[in-house]
């Protein structure tokens, strides 16, 4: 009887591993899918438009009284008693810190801006689940630092002591949400990975991730843009620099300045290609036009800004 239950036993564990490896193989070779695929779209985005005011940039943030300053000729917050109201609408206070001495006024500008792209990205993009649940941490820092702000799959970093003004930091916002849009927020989960892109040198990107579809457009691998990419191809020269930051500059551009970014995509396959695949993401509604903006290239729609998050400053 116990030869026969041990045999029994012995059966049934194989069963399992059998079982097991077979559930691996489909999910690394993705012959299966689990959890929410996002298809990049094939639609032509140019070609529809969607209604917005085209007001300013900083007043569609920052919705609440304001006034402009004397000294710097921007919008500055008027007096500010709602950052608690503010940050129960948000959902994402809690991951948000403040390192050094913030007036209150300063705070609800910050947070505002973020929440206005936070709030844009969960209402209109066709995942499930939130950004917000993707966020681990950002903390904004009177500081310099070696950069303005600094980005992983999760979490941001603000240095905003060279951030000249409200609209400056709206824009660096969005550039940030991009990183964690493209790397945390719109990823894939084939245990296989693909080995042309890393972060940090370590393969973490599944093969079916669809951000892959939208850097080989311009490049052969992350460090080597393809032969024949040209610098009208990107949102700016800064996105030149990697893919990531080709996404996120193109992301700000799709976000804030979406007028611009048709014009200019209109005479470029790549671009309008690139202007379609973050269309795709959000069916097609961005936070603001600029129209305005086309004039920057009304002669030259080969021109390109050197940082996508200073148009405006």
């Amino acid at each position: 009887m116990k030869n026969t239950d041990m045999k029994g036993k012995i059966i049934m564990l194989i069963k399992f591993i059998i079982i097991a490896s077979i559930c691996y193989l489909l999910l690394a070779y993705n012959i299966f899918n689990i959890g929410e695929k996002l298809v990049p779209s094939t639609k032509d985005y140019l070609h529809i438009d969607i209604p917005e005011a085209n007001q300013d940039l900083e007043e569609q943030y920052l919705d609440i009284p304001q006034t402009p300053s004397q000294q710097t000729g921007h919008f500055s917050a008027a007096d500010i008693k709602n950052i608690d109201t503010l940050c129960k609408s948000m959902e994402i206070c809690n991951k948000i810190d403040f390192s050094g001495s913030f007036t209150d006024t300063e705070r609800y500008a910050k947070l505002s801006g973020i929440n206005k792209i936070i709030k844009f990205i969960s209402d209109n993009s066709k995942r499930t689940k939130k950004i917000q649940d993707v966020i681990s941490s950002i903390v904004v820092k009177k500081d310099t630092g070696n950069r303005r702000g600094y980005a992983t799959r999760d979490s941001i970093i603000f240095n905003i002591w060279t951030v000249k003004s409200n609209k400056e930091f709206i824009e660096l916002s969005a550039h940030e949400m991009g990183h964690i849009t493209d790397l945390g927020y719109i990823q894939w989960v084939s245990l296989r990975k693909d080995r042309n892109y890393t972060e940090f040198g370590k393969a973490v990107f599944a093969i079916n991730d669809p951000s892959l579809s939208y850097y080989r457009l311009s490049r052969d691998k992350e460090s080597i843009r393809k032969a024949e990419a040209k610098k009208k191809d990107f949102c700016s020269g800064y996105g030149m620099s990697d893919p990531f930051e080709d996404f996120s500059e193109c992301f700000n551009l799709y976000i804030n300045h979406n007028a611009l970014f048709k014009e200019i995509a209109k005479t470029d396959t790549i671009l309008r290609r690139k202007y379609n695949y973050i269309a795709g993401i959000f069916s097609g509604k961005y936070i603001s036009s600029n129209s305005q903006d086309i004039s920057l290239v009304k002669n030259d729609t080969v021109r390109r800004p050197r940082d996508t998050t200073k148009i405006s400053n």
